[in-house]
Parts: C-alpha cells; structure tokens; sequence
C-alpha cells in the first residue's frame, strides 16, 4: 500500500476509516519487520496515549515520502528547463528519423547559435519528395522543388527537438513528471523524462535527453489510450562545433528565382486585442496565453488568434469571416495534431493543436461571441 498525504490526512482525521482496528491494520500492512512490526502482531491495547501517538509516528513515516516525490518532480521540471534551453543555443547537426503509424520520413538539421546574434537552422528531407526549410531567427523560407515553388512564412510550430516551450509554467499542474532512467540514442547517453498526463485531455511524452548538454535526442508522443502516435529520433549527431553560415544555405536559393512564392501564410502584423470571443466550457488546465489580431498576406481582413496551453501543449483557435464556398464542419489531424474546422454563426472557426481530438472539439464547440470588437 501506498501512503501519500491524502491516505494519512484521512487517518489521521478518521474520515473514510470505519474503525480503529482499520486504522491498525493498514499501518501494520504498510511497517514490515522491525520492532514495529512485533509490535503490529501483538495485541495491543490502544490505551489514548498510543492512539495519540498513531499520527506523530505516521508523520515521521510519511513526511520523507513525500519530501522525496517533491524532489523527483523538482529533477524532472528542472530537466525539463534544460532540454528547452539545450535545443535553442546549442550547435549541433544530425539526422533524425520521424514516425507517425507506417509513415516513417529521415531528415538532416544544421543548427547554429551566432555568437553575435541570431539563430540559424536549415532542415531537409532524405527522402520522399524534397523539401528544405531554411530559418533565421522566426523568418522561414521552405523550398518545394518538385512544386517549383518558396512559401514564405512566421515560424508558428515547433519543431524537432525544439519541441518543448521557452516558458514552462502550469506543467506539474497537469502532468506528473519524473525521471525514470537512463538509455541511449545515437551514441550520447541520456536521461529519460516522463510526463504523465493528469487527464485524457493531453497526451503523455516521454523524451531522451542528452546527459550532458540536456538535448533532447528522442521524443515521443503518447495517446490518451498511452499509444505512440508519433516519434523523433536522432540516429546521428553532433553537438558543438563553431558557427558556419555556409552550411545554412539554401542550394535552392539561386534556381529558384523564377519560381512561384507564396506569401500566403506570411503574418504581416501582429496586434494584441480584445477579440471578443470566449469559451462557455474551458478545458481543464488549459489557460489563454494569447489573444491578438493578425493581419496575414492575401487576407482582405484581418483573423482573430487565440492561443490555450497547458504548459506543454499549446491549442489555436483562429477566427475569421466565412469564405464564399460554406466549408463543412471537419476532424482532421497531421501526425499528433488535430485540426477542427466548424462554421459559427457568419465566421469559420479552425482549432488546431497537439491535444486529443475531444479536447480542439470541445474548445471549437464552446466558443461563442461575447461583444467588443472581434467582429
């Protein structure tokens, strides 16, 4: 039997405990050998002094229990801390292999820290159509040369390993996280980290990280049923070396001057505002970090954003008025994340985030126009 704080406040109070002997009994069960434990298989008569006496010695037992998980949690989010820092100033290049169900792709990263400013990355398919994505800092230029075409864009999603959040805050609220081990992922041991979740309405992780540097070189992504539904992994790596802009070069950029750019997703401003939209029934966990509106390239007006995150996980809701052509309320996901798209009154509603589909459900059927000025 496990004794954690809610169990001793419970017999300690005699709430939820029938009876005295109850109370003896699961004291017994949990003390074996020791003088405790022959004093547990005498009779012993319960005189006020010795009932007194039951949660003083409990105390004792239960508080270094406790003070140990506090610890094990503190480890945990204190790794947690170094593998969101290790994956944006560290150098570092490989190739790591992504999975979701039979769908298996290989990537090469190069990425750099400039010591007089700037972060630079530059990610490309090994197989499957090509596909580069060049970044400097948030800008992102991804070239499709099968497509003949550079879409031009605002980093919006995280990406491998930079998957956890700068700002870990409300973590340990929703999630138990622990340090279970150690294991070993393209040559670099690492210590595994686990996050539990609380509830079905986020999934659970468990990452690798790099024992030294706090690198995440393994991530994985597990269902509400604690299924994979998605992995990375490095199968080779380097960590360190010297700032090299040559090796964050497009080799598209020079052909790729007569082919068609998309600016489409391109948000040209951002400006924090009162949309006016608000959940009836918010998820559990789940706070508004952010709420502004964004003008976005080939967009007549501009969209409301809304951003909900846990601590790890971070759900979008964007607003904007309906297209000519109605769209049809839909459930659709891209490896662990779901996408819901549902008219509201005279606005298309689209949620999007790493989360069980009941959870961009139930923020997209939920939100309801208060007043102010979103409309």
């Amino acid at each position: 039997m496990r004794f954690d704080k809610k169990t001793f406040l419970a017999l300690q109070s005699g709430k939820g405990v029938t009876s005295r002997s109850v109370f003896h009994g699961l004291f017994c069960r949990f003390l074996k050998g020791g003088f405790v434990s022959g004093v547990c298989r005498a009779k012993v008569r319960q005189t006020p002094s010795v009932k007194t006496a039951w949660p003083i010695i409990l105390l004792g037992l239960v508080a270094p229990v406790l003070a140990a998980e506090d610890a094990a949690r503190q480890d945990g989010l204190a790794w947690l801390t170094k593998m969101a820092d290790a994956s944006r100033r560290l150098n570092y290049s490989g190739t790591f292999v992504y999975q979701h169900a039979d769908r298996i792709e290989t990537s090469r990263i190069v990425h750099f820290v400039n010591p007089a400013g700037g972060e630079f990355e530059k990610l490309e398919t090994l197989d499957g159509p090509a596909r580069e994505v060049i970044r400097t800092n948030d800008q992102v230029t991804c070239y499709l040369p099968d497509a003949r075409t550079v879409i031009i864009e605002k980093r919006s999603a995280r990406r491998f390993p930079a998957l956890l959040p700068e700002q870990l805050s409300g973590v340990a609220d929703n999630y138990v996280v622990s340090v279970t081990g150690m294991d070993r992922v393209a040559g670099y041991d690492c210590q595994v980290v686990v996050l539990e979740p609380k509830d079905r309405l986020r999934y659970g992780h468990q990452f690798c990280a790099e024992a030294r540097s706090g690198l995440p070189l393994r991530a994985r992504t597990l269902s509400e049923k604690n299924q994979p539904l998605e992995s990375f992994a490095f199968t080779e790596l380097k960590i360190g070396g010297s700032f090299s802009r040559d090796q964050v070069r497009s080799r598209y950029a020079a052909k790729s001057r007569d082919w068609k750019v998309d600016h489409s997703a391109l948000v040209l401003s951002d400006v924090p505002a009162d949309t006016g939209w608000a959940l009836t029934r918010q998820p559990a966990g789940f706070k508004k970090v952010t709420e502004l509106k964004r003008s976005i390239a080939g967009r007549a007006v501009m969209v409301s954003h809304i951003v909900y995150s846990d601590g790890v996980a971070a759900v979008s809701v964007f607003i904007e008025p309906l297209p000519k052509t109605l769209p049809a309320q839909s459930l659709s996901h891209q490896g662990a994340v779901n996408i819901y798209v549902r008219p509201v009154a005279d606005h298309m509603v689209t949620v999007l985030g790493e989360t069980p589909a009941a959870t961009v459900m139930q923020i997209a059927n939920s939100l309801e126009f208060r007043g102010g000025r979103g409309r």
